[in-house]
């Protein structure tokens, strides 16, 4: 008697062990890939709060601290913010008569600032606006950074 059926067995339990090494290594990608995401979203919730410390600080110093009653502190905040924590500050005029401490209209102002591993970098301008030329318009662009991750916050206002 032949048996030809010698071996089939172990071809299909070695089918089946295939089967469940692919299924296994596909659901372990899949799980890694989430888990980085995850990781990730903490990282993206540092930065936000980074950036949004640098829109926070930087309206604090334009509303609060005026010097000599001026209109706003915008421009002064090279002045007025402690070295530490308005790091490589510059303040540059938009425009031929920008950046007079006591109106600050037509300026730029950019500093960075570095806390607890995390920094921000803010880019701030004011402007005249074109439909109330009494009225100026702020734009703020903080970019908070954490691990490998940035993210930016905007503010824009009238005053």
């Amino acid at each position: 008697m032949i048996y030809y059926q010698k071996g089939v067995s172990l071809i299909i339990t070695f089918l089946i062990m295939t089967i469940m090494l692919a299924v296994v290594l596909g659901m372990t990608t899949i799980l890694f890939n989430k888990f980085t995401m995850i990781r990730d979203m903490g990282n993206s919730l540092s930065a936000f709060y980074s950036a949004y410390s640098g829109l926070e600080k930087t309206l604090y110093f334009d509303r609060k601290q005026f010097p000599n009653n001026a209109q706003r502190g915008l421009c002064s905040i090279c002045n007025t913010c402690p070295t530490n924590d308005c790091q490589n500050c510059v303040v540059a005029p938009l425009a031929n008569n920008g950046c007079n401490t006591s109106i600050c209209n037509n300026c730029q102002v950019t500093y960075t600032s570095t806390f607890d591993g995390r920094d921000y970098v803010v880019d701030a301008k004011v402007t005249e606006n074109l439909s109330n030329p009494s009225l100026f318009d702020l734009y703020i662009n903080s970019k908070g950074f954490y691990e490998d991750t940035m993210r930016v916050v905007e503010h824009r206002s009238t005053q």
